[in-house]
């Protein structure tokens, strides 16, 4: 008989809301394919999942190469037999003002917030429809609204994903078996957050967990959140929240 459990395949599984996301569905029931640039970090990320080793697989990929990312849904579906959920988490910038970006800079923070997530979307897409369901998270941001200083960029990266997210739901129609939603956090405690900013600058005690932003994403791949398809979910952090 074949496994009928749901799969998701979530980006930047290793550490952070990509890995608090993982341990939630995991408990629910779903197998995990875990996908990140370290192939060390996802199978320590796997363990951590408390499930037995056939539960999940370690995909180890950099989002900002256009011929990898095309592979992975088919990767997933090749072990798994199936793929029911994407969360495209995978994210990355530095922080420095707009006139000191180089074009390295900004092609690399458009390939692994925008391009990137929206080719992984397609390709899982195409499976999606072939199953006639399915539902995909884009993990946005705070900044595609309203961006810091020295975030300008990364934040028109991630304006896009809102927009592909509204423009894809819009093109399946209200009907769709198929789901799509943008979940934007402000600060959130993850290691690319500690990458740019310091806790001196940023306390631990303004931010986001990953916890909190992955049971919103938990819930929209879990079918909780259907209606609010296309929509931009925005999760002020408590620094921001009035």
């Amino acid at each position: 008989m074949p496994d009928t459990r749901p799969v998701t395949l979530i980006t930047g599984a290793g550490t952070g809301i990509g890995l608090a996301t993982a341990k939630i569905l995991a408990a629910e029931g779903h197998r995990i394919a875990l996908v990140g640039r370290r192939e060390n970090v996802l199978r320590e990320a796997g363990a951590a999942l408390g499930k037995e080793r056939d539960d999940w697989i370690a995909l180890p990929a950099d989002i900002a190469d256009p011929a990898r990312v095309q592979t992975l849904p088919g990767e997933a579906v090749e072990h798994f037999g199936r793929l029911d959920g994407l969360v495209n988490n995978a994210g990355w910038t530095p922080m420095k003002p707009v006139a000191e970006h180089s074009p390295d800079d900004v092609a690399r923070i458009f390939a692994v917030n925008a391009t990137g997530p929206t080719l992984l979307m397609i390709a899982a897409l195409r499976i999606m429809l072939k199953q006639n369901a399915g539902r995909i998270v884009n993990v946005s941001s705070m900044a595609s609204n309203d961006p810091f200083p020295g975030l300008s960029v990364y934040g028109g990266a991630k304006a896009s994903l809102n927009t592909i997210t509204k423009g894809l739901a819009n093109e399946l129609g209200p009907d769709s078996p198929i789901r799509v939603f943008a979940v934007a956090p402000g600060t959130v405690e993850t290691p690319l957050l500690r990458s740019i900013v310091n806790e001196e600058a940023l306390p631990r005690e303004l931010c986001l967990t990953p916890e909190s932003v992955g049971r919103i994403i938990a819930d929209c791949i879990l079918g909780r959140r259907d209606a609010e398809s296309g929509r931009t979910l925005w999760l002020p952090s408590p620094s921001s929240a009035e």
